[in-house]
């Protein structure tokens, strides 16, 4: 997976940022995150990250610093750099913000869904429903993250898409570590079905309620 830059990520970039090692680094490592490709509590080691990558140290060291600029990371110490602990009152915060910023982005999607992204979306949430049968928390968890962003990336909004990939940043980890102890069956009500079907009438109304529910079903978790 570590395999160098995707495609998808370099075609998401900000036509306005520089595209250099570091920052190229530094989106790969933003959907990791936001894909909960790393745990509550992991160390980040820079000479791994570098070694993963292909790059020198520098650009590593740069793109993790820049993950702790945006709270993704933290340093556990002088020297240690950690994917930070959320506790339960955090994460039921982080989710609320997403209810209320995701909700309103797809509001602004909503225009912009031509047929073959409800066809698209329809192909990832069979991959997601796949997972969920196999246990598979890795493509389940990667699946979840294409489907809402196939969403928001449409609204082309400057202000609220990044201010939801913060806070992506900082559920993706957490919810991973739920998924695992839950099991990826918990995710029992299929949301996102509802999401495309809505799509398919052409009601913005039941699109954002199904996106909002399904958000809300991250919360029940909680208890």
């Amino acid at each position: 997976m570590a395999n160098g830059m995707t495609t998808a990520v370099t075609a998401h970039r900000d036509a306005f940022s520089p595209d250099t090692a570091s920052t190229r680094l530094h989106r790969a490592l933003r959907v990791r995150l936001c894909e909960g490709d790393f745990s509550p509590g992991e160390v980040i080691s820079i000479r791994r990250i570098a070694a993963e990558y292909g790059t020198s140290a520098m650009p590593a060291r740069e793109a993790v610093r820049w993950l702790v600029t945006e709270g993704a990371l933290v340093f556990s110490d002088s020297r240690k750099i950690i994917v930070p602990e959320l506790s339960r009152e955090r994460f039921h915060e982080v989710l609320y913000a997403r209810q209320n910023l995701e909700t309103e982005i797809s509001r602004q999607a909503f225009v912009n869904i031509a047929a073959a992204d409800i066809e698209a979306l329809e192909r990832i949430d069979a991959g997601i429903n796949a997972a969920i049968e196999q246990g598979d928390l890795v493509r389940y968890m990667r699946g979840n993250y294409q489907f809402h962003f196939h969403i928001y990336r449409l609204s082309h909004s400057r202000v609220l898409l990044p201010l939801v990939e913060i806070l992506w940043l900082q559920y993706g980890p957490s919810m991973r570590y739920i998924c695992m102890r839950w099991g990826a069956s918990s995710i029992a009500d299929d949301h996102h079905r509802e999401v495309t079907e809505a799509l398919k009438r052409d009601d913005r109304e039941a699109f954002c309620r199904a996106i909002a529910a399904d958000i809300e079903q991250g919360m029940m978790l909680l208890g």
